[in-house]
């Protein structure tokens, strides 16, 4: 059992620094892409939905594969409003794993983990991989679409 273990971590640890040595050699707009994301995830994590919302395109599509269909712009702003009365984080992460620019449009495959806790301050552990598509509007990277599963 141990042999088993130790090489599901060394084959782990291999994954993720190949990724992080990927991310030294990204393009300038893939780091531009990959920065503007960081900077949208850093307004998640102080819940201002504001600062959230501007990130967003317009046309802004989300789908947690746990729901039977995707949400809009209007129905995801709900969606945050709700969770960030009830809901606070106490730890996230993101790591990138694949960045890809094409044009206007960047797809950006992570890894999330966050832990959030509720207003009794229980903790609630969730962390999946996430699919997020941006388009660059006005010189600006915008979120048009996030697709995630959570475990």
């Amino acid at each position: 059992m141990k042999k088993y273990l130790y090489t599901v971590l060394l084959v782990l640890g291999l994954c993720l620094t190949l990724a992080s040595q990927d991310r030294a050699a990204w393009s300038i707009e893939q780091r531009d892409a990959w920065n503007s994301f960081n900077n949208y995830l850093k307004t998640v994590q102080q819940g201002n939905i504001k600062a959230m919302l501007a990130f967003w395109h317009p046309k802004y599509v989300s789908w947690n594969y746990a729901q039977e269909m995707p949400t809009d712009f209007e129905t995801s702003q709900k969606g945050l409003e709700v969770f960030f009365k009830a809901y606070r984080f106490q730890k996230f992460e993101c790591l990138p794993l694949k960045v890809q620019v094409e044009g206007d449009i960047a797809i950006l495959h992570v890894r999330f983990s966050i832990v959030i806790s509720d207003s009794s301050g229980k903790e609630i552990p969730s962390s999946g991989p996430e699919t997020v598509i941006l388009a660059k509007k006005n010189k600006m990277w915008m979120m048009l679409g996030l697709v995630w599963v959570e475990k």
